[in-house]
């Protein structure tokens, strides 16, 4: 009955990767460009220009942090904004970040990694979302979701059974005789 729930547990892992790989290749993409939904692009892009302003001090203080203060303007060029302050760089690379880890969630051994990555995103977003008093619903379902997924067993079912049966398998060996 165990190794029944733990398969079955594990098919749900399975599948809500599949479904938030999906999610997630979908908000990238249109963080990323407009060719999919141009409206949903732009209403991003509008939106990253207020993202922008209450992530770039925190970036700073971690460049202060990290002891790295002559590297922060460049840094944050390549990261946050090109210098334009609308912050189109900072969108593009969180929506590389989703495609990359939504496409990472589909291959088991770099599952797990993702799913930790995609959940910094969704915090970042939450606590951004309510920084300018706006809902914070969805990217705290994902987030939620994403823990759900780190806590459910991993691995396919079929890995689970075969290595159920190398246990019992060793479990039904006595003690080996040499002559």
């Amino acid at each position: 009955a165990g190794a029944h729930r733990r398969n079955t547990m594990s098919r749900v892992n399975t599948i809500l990767g599949m479904i938030l790989s999906f999610v997630f290749i979908m908000a990238g993409s249109q963080k990323i460009t407009d060719v999919i939904h141009p409206d949903t692009h732009a209403f991003l892009a509008n939106g990253a220009k207020s993202w922008g302003p209450i992530w770039a001090p925190h970036f700073r203080t971690l460049m202060t942090t990290l002891t790295l203060d002559e590297h922060t303007a460049a840094a944050e060029k390549i990261l946050l904004d090109d210098g334009s302050k609308t912050y189109g760089v900072l969108l593009k690379n969180i929506g590389y970040a989703e495609v990359v880890c939504a496409a990472m969630l589909l291959v088991s051994m770099f599952s797990g990694l993702a799913t930790v990555i995609l959940s910094c995103i969704m915090a970042g977003a939450v606590y951004t979302h309510m920084q300018l008093d706006e809902p914070y619903v969805p990217p705290a379902v994902l987030l939620t979701l994403l823990i759900i997924k780190l806590i459910l067993p991993k691995g396919s079912a079929a890995s689970s059974e075969k290595s159920a049966k190398l246990k019992k398998k060793g479990s039904n060996k006595g003690p080996s005789k040499k002559d």
